[in-house]
């Protein structure tokens, strides 16, 4: 009888590390949860709605917890819509499987995108008239961008927050008074610091290089330094 029960404990064991290990390489694919997702992402912004197809679970033993990864989604706003390339979050192991979803942080990727239909969007989602004399002026460009963010317990995105990206082959007219052309650089964005690297460009013909820029805000003064 003791051996009958070692037996089958030891099979249950065998088989419990057998699918720990496999959720934790290889997860499982589902639609199940797509919703809840969408959900947690639109406390950014009640505006925006996401288009997901398969996410994946995978499942994290050391701290209890499931990173969920959604490949090639797509934000959507009445007519226009952004391709990303990934969304992932962990949440914890004890909300996933009591299906109660509460995202704690969200990195996004996007693609490279149009500049103009990025600033298209952002306006739809929060209009302002910096945004509409940017849309003015900018003729072309491209953009990508890895975008952390942290969420409070109210839903609130944090203050940590860490934006970093690329700009390339940008145009600027600036009210037919200063043309900015070919426009490429690197930049890092968290509070009150926005920092440029590698920036490139012709301004009225006249070619400008500097490997870096950084501005930051204390209190209602910009300092600059480059």
């Amino acid at each position: 009888m003791m051996k009958r029960i070692i037996k089958i404990f030891t099979i249950l064991t065998i088989t419990l590390v057998v699918i720990v290990i496999y959720l934790s390489i290889y997860g499982i694919k589902t639609e199940k949860f797509n919703n809840e997702i969408i959900k947690n992402v639109s406390k950014i912004n009640k505006k925006i709605n996401l288009s997901l197809n398969e996410v994946n679970y995978l499942l994290n033993p050391l701290n209890f917890s499931i990173n969920i990864s959604a490949k090639n989604p797509k934000i959507l706003l009445e007519n226009k819509s952004l391709d990303l390339n990934d969304i992932t979050t962990n949440i914890s192991l004890k909300s996933f499987i009591n299906s109660q979803f509460s995202i704690d942080d969200l990195k996004i990727s996007t693609k490279e995108i149009q500049i103009k239909d990025l600033i298209s969007l952002t306006r739809k989602i929060k209009g302002s008239p910096q945004l509409f004399v940017l849309d003015n002026i900018t003729k072309s460009g491209l953009i990508s961008a890895n975008i952390n963010l942290m969420f409070d317990l109210d839903g609130e995105i944090k203050n940590n927050y860490v934006i970093n990206g690329a700009i390339k082959k940008t145009k600027f007219n600036i009210f037919n008074q200063v043309k900015i052309e070919n426009l490429n650089l690197s930049f890092d964005i968290s509070k009150n610091k926005l920092t440029l690297k590698k920036i490139e460009t012709n301004i009225n013909n006249i070619k400008f290089k500097s490997p870096l820029i950084k501005i930051e805000k204390k209190k209602d003064i910009f300092f600059v330094d480059g």
